[in-house]
């Protein structure tokens, strides 16, 4: 009877497979080699049914991609993991009490490829239950085929999740949120409100906080639903998990790396009605919802179940690939969240096959697009625009530049950037990092600031030695009038309602040419006893403390210095973002030339501004704060100001 069996399921299985125009069903079966019987046995119990038999052909054809932790030790592990998230203590806490209590199961953590270790039953169990939210459940009644087997079919919703009954537990516990949608005509069927619905009760219940932690990442879902501390890749997977378990239609969309500041980002969409792919973040905003307003991106990257055959070329070609393309269970959905340009790029790189572009990440070049390398050009598709790239193989010691760094323009145009020794031009600088939104929404606070002196600690008939007219973006330099008259009580004051505001202030004397310091005196901060908004603040070197004055108006800061004394000039910087110039502090300049950085020498600031001369013009540069900080950016140097890239 067993030998009939085997024979009825080859015959089935040699017939079925001369209508596939792949053997991609066929290697997943070899690559399972004992387990090759489970497999078989999912494909033989749909024979007459051929739409679910389509959805097991999918999901072993692309499952040797796939990963999961096997063994005892790990759900002990997660349970372990459960006490301490149980415990009545804070995020912190609990953050280091994982951290402690890791190390002591380090050896459970044993990975095997899903093809080696899946079940008949679970597979099946799977398919039905994906079948049944697809069928018969609201959420889901415009989804396609195809659709289906990416947004609801799979087993698992993330890489290396044990293969548990995530399904059954989460539906069980989220689900009942929905069943009232379905009285409005308007939310019926609606994934985006039943998305909506989901999302806004997994902010309320698990008040996400960011939390960097140094444990792997938890992997068992009736787990992670209670960890309220994480990445937004964590709180994504989570979104992830619970949409699709109530048959919500969703996916897992990320960029690797902003091309304007540090690090990528991870955020869930959701498959709408009309067929459109609505972004929002796990656990934070809604569908619908501003996201990301107008924020620049190089590349974006859906993760899917199934194989990209380009990647899989592409891992399967190259001895060193960079870690963003390790797995090829991704597809480049660039082109569904802007205009795109594709182009071709000289690359000077006889050996590899593949080239990739980077863009910057405050500290290197990352790569976030490969692209065939074909007659000395390589070919890239779908690229965000007004963007900074540098073309970039990939080998065993990282990056490896081949060719110069270039602009793609939004008319897709590529400016390359090329040091001009011939042009040579000089630098002043005042910042190392581009100014964001919340710096720009205090930014004005400083406008109509006054500079006074007076000899009457009350500053009564006070002269205004300066009046600020320009936002506060940057620290700035005044040169007072050369009359010699002295004052013996200076200050910064402001009438208008803006608490003050100010991060830095320093009085040169003008006989000594030196900064001058006397008793601080002014309004006392908003704070009590916080030395970050103290009046003292402003004082202190710190460009990320500032005076706060307790009121909107009439606050004010300065100095007693005990005697008459003529200014000469007066040094203050904003309140901002520290990446302003900080005087004492050591920076290094750079300009990119010869496929790397190039020193332009180092410079300790006496003022809010570094001069540099005899630069080589039309390249890209990087300033460094050697003595703290990590925000940089690149920028070139254009009709004597910074564009940051």
């Amino acid at each position: 009877m067993k030998i009939l069996t085997s024979c009825v399921l080859l015959i089935f299985l040699l017939l079925h497979s001369c209508c596939r125009s792949s053997s991609q069903l066929e290697e997943a079966l070899i690559a399972a080699k004992d387990n090759r019987q489970e497999l078989e046995k999912v494909l033989f119990h749909y024979e007459h049914d051929s739409l679910k038999l389509k959805s097991a052909e999918f999901l072993i054809r692309n499952m040797p991609a796939h990963n999961s932790y096997v063994g005892e030790g790990i759900n002990k592990y997660y349970d372990a993991v459960d006490s301490i998230l149980n415990l009545g203590i804070g995020i912190w806490e609990k953050r280091d009490a994982l951290d402690k209590m890791t190390p002591n199961y380090i050896s459970v953590f044993k990975t095997a490829s899903d093809v080696d270790i899946i079940t008949a039953d679970f597979l099946i169990s799977n398919i039905d239950t994906a079948f049944s939210l697809w069928k018969n459940g609201e959420w889901a009644t415009h989804v396609s085929f195809d659709d289906f087997c990416e947004y609801l079919l799979p087993y698992k919703s993330l890489e290396l999740q044990i293969l548990d009954n995530w399904r059954e537990y989460l539906k069980n516990k989220y689900g009942n949120s929905l069943k009232n949608l379905h009285y409005c005509d308007m939310y019926k069927n609606s994934a985006i409100w039943a998305a909506h619905i989901i999302n806004t009760n997994l902010k309320n219940e698990i008040s996400p906080y960011l939390l960097e932690y140094h444990i792997p990442s938890i992997q068992r879902m009736s787990s992670k639903v209670h960890t309220s501390f994480g990445s937004c890749h964590d709180y994504v997977q989570i979104a992830d998990a619970v949409l699709k378990s109530v048959g919500i239609p969703a996916a897992i969309d990320f960029t690797p790396q902003w091309p304007f500041r540090g690090l990528g980002h991870y955020w869930n969409v959701v498959l709408a009605n009309n067929g459109k792919c609505v972004p929002f973040d796990g656990a934070d905003s809604n569908p619908g919802e501003s996201f990301h307003l107008d924020e620049k991106m190089a590349k974006v990257y859906r993760i899917t179940y199934a194989i990209n055959l380009e990647l899989d070329k592409l891992l399967k070609t190259e001895p060193f690939v960079p870690e963003v393309f390790n797995s090829p269970c991704l597809r480049d959905v660039t082109a569904e969240y802007m205009k795109t340009v594709d182009i071709a790029v000289k690359v000077n790189q006889r050996d590899s096959k593949y080239a990739y572009l980077a863009v910057f990440n405050n500290h290197n070049w990352a790569p976030v697009s490969f692209g065939k390398i074909e007659n000395g050009k390589a070919f890239f598709n779908d690229l965000g625009t007004d963007i900074v790239y540098l073309p970039v193989c990939y080998g065993k010691t990282g990056i490896e530049p081949v060719g110069d760094p270039f602009l793609l323009t939004s008319r897709g145009e590529i400016n390359k950037f090329r040091p001009d020794n011939n042009a040579l031009q000089s630098m002043s600088l005042y910042r190392k990092y581009p100014l964001f939104k919340h710096v720009y929404n205090v930014a004005d606070r400083i406008v109509e600031g006054e500079f006074q002196a007076s000899d009457n600690e009350l500053f009564r008939n006070a002269t205004v030695m300066h009046k600020i007219e320009n936002w506060g973006t940057r620290g700035e330099e005044v040169l007072l009038p050369s009359s010699p008259q002295a004052y013996r009580y200076w200050r910064y004051f402001h009438p208008w309602v803006t608490f003050c505001n100010i991060a830095e202030i320093a009085f040169v004397e003008r006989d000594s040419h030196q900064v001058i310091r006397g008793k601080i005196i002014g309004t006392e901060g908003a704070w009590a006893n916080d030395p970050k908004n103290c009046k003292e603040a402003a004082f202190d070197g710190d460009l990320l403390t500032w005076f706060d004055a307790p009121a909107p108006t009439e606050g004010w800061v300065g100095m007693d210095f005990g005697r008459p004394v003529s200014i000469e000039k007066i040094i203050y910087t904003p309140r901002g973002d520290g990446n302003t110039i900080e005087i004492g502090d050591e920076y290094e300049l750079f300009y990119w030339g010869d496929n790397q950085w190039n020193s332009l020498g180092r410079q300790i600031a006496t003022t809010v501004r570094l001069e540099y001369e005899d630069i080589p013009s039309g390249t890209l540069y990087l300033l460094r704060d050697l003595t703290k900080g990590k925000e940089e950016r690149i920028f070139e140097y254009k009709e004597r100001k910074q564009q940051f890239w």
